[in-house]
């Protein structure tokens, strides 16, 4: 049925538990589930298409936050870069519990979560070069942008 096809394609994709690439024709349109990774572990996005879109939660599969870092990456030395911005909640809660932290907005092409408790994030691909990021992460620590 169109039901089974539409949701065939929309099937959620557990990524694996060491640094890769992530792919439009495995990975767009989907929800990816990060794993409980065993050590730091780097998602590098493809080259964005206007519209293509990928939505990242996790990490799944834990009893309390995670004790490696998740990186997501545009993997292209600064010429393809992250736009919009991401609350953090500050699960270690010293002082303001929740910010919103933001990418330069022109270069910076790597987001680092150190320790993450929770990561809901939706990148949209705006032009050939910008990726448009929004959602949250819990941690302990700040997530960081840079080049």
């Amino acid at each position: 049925t169109i039901g089974e096809y539409a949701n065939a394609l929309n099937a959620p994709t557990i990524l694996g538990t060491s640094s890769a690439a992530v792919t439009e024709a495995a990975h767009a349109g989907r929800i990816l589930i990060i794993p409980n990774v065993g050590a730091a572990c780097t998602y590098t996005l493809p080259t964005p298409i206007a519209g293509m879109t990928f939505r990242f939660i996790g990490p799944t599969l834990l009893a309390a936050a995670d004790g490696h870092s998740i990186l997501i990456a545009c993997g292209t030395g600064n010429s393809i870069y992250f736009t919009g911005q991401i609350m953090h909640h500050d699960t270690a809660e010293t002082g303001q519990t929740s910010v919103v932290i933001y990418p330069d907005q022109n270069s910076n092409e790597l987001l680092t979560m150190a320790l993450p408790g929770m990561i809901d994030l939706t990148l949209v691909g705006v032009s050939a070069t910008i990726w448009q990021i929004s959602g949250f992460v819990a941690s302990a620590t700040t997530p960081a942008f840079a080049d």
